[in-house]
């Protein structure tokens, strides 16, 4: 590349990057005021507040979030969700299941499978796993267990909650967990899925 291209291309990234220096140094804490001379303030992740949505601008952002970090845009039955993406061969930031509880009295009851089981050392517990929508579209109504020889089968119910009604929900996968007691210990038989 001539030396004069080399020249050219510097001093057009200079103040980029000078500009971007300014903004990563007026880090304030969320609610906090900023620093650097009238720059705009940056929450860091991890302080009070700074659950908000990923800044695509702020190199703090960049930088501490993870790409696949949930974000969130808005609030209410305007809200929209969506996920940071990641750049090919980067990792993906890992779900945080949510946990339910079974409430009887849904409408539209439907066996509802199921991803994964984890079985506590004492095998009185099984933690289920599954992806489903939104509430009050998608609620857990309730769990069938049946104890057998060799397996216990697990079965999921959903519906949808009736007391909300005409609503209409995102369609958008919630990474959700159901913790299920077993009578006796699980032992040495198989846990498997009622839905499928």
């Amino acid at each position: 590349m001539p030396r004069l291209h080399r020249l050219t291309i510097g001093l057009v990234l200079a103040p980029i990057l000078l500009t971007a220096c300014a903004d990563a140094s007026s880090i304030a804490a969320a609610g906090g005021a900023s620093g650097g001379g009238g720059h705009r303030a940056v929450s860091v992740p991890g302080d009070a507040g700074s659950d908000g949505p990923i800044d695509r601008d702020n190199p703090i952002d960049q930088v501490i979030k993870p790409c696949g970090t949930e974000e969130v845009v808005g609030d209410g039955p305007n809200a929209s969700v969506g996920y940071s993406p990641c750049p090919s061969g980067a990792p993906s930031a890992e779900p945080v299941p949510s946990p339910v509880v079974a409430a009887p009295g849904m409408a539209g009851v439907r066996r509802r499978g199921w991803d994964s089981a984890d079985v506590s050392p004492d095998g009185l517990r099984v933690t289920i796993s599954f992806v489903s929508g939104i509430e009050p579209c998608s609620v857990l109504d309730h769990v069938r267990v049946d104890d057998g020889h060799r397996a216990v089968t697990i079965t999921l119910y959903e519906g949808h909650d009736p007391d909300a009604g005409d609503v209409a929900c995102i369609e958008i996968g919630v990474f959700k967990q159901v913790v299920v007691e077993l009578t006796e210990p699980l032992g040495d038989r198989h846990v498997r899925d009622g839905a499928s």
